[in-house]
């Protein structure tokens, strides 16, 4: 695995880390929003 493919796989962890918390901290949060908020998120990744 080169350097761009281990970072991307860092930031994968790091959205997917996130989204997780979130859905377990956050006590308003829906589904679609969180969906939402991922799916964004992972819009921001740029994989070489």
């Amino acid at each position: 695995m080169n350097l761009t493919a281990k970072q991307s796989f860092v930031d994968f962890s790091q959205i997917v880390k996130k989204a997780y918390e979130k859905g377990e901290n956050e006590t308003e949060i829906t589904l679609d929003k969180l969906i939402e908020e991922l799916k964004a998120d992972l819009k921001q990744l740029v994989i070489c």
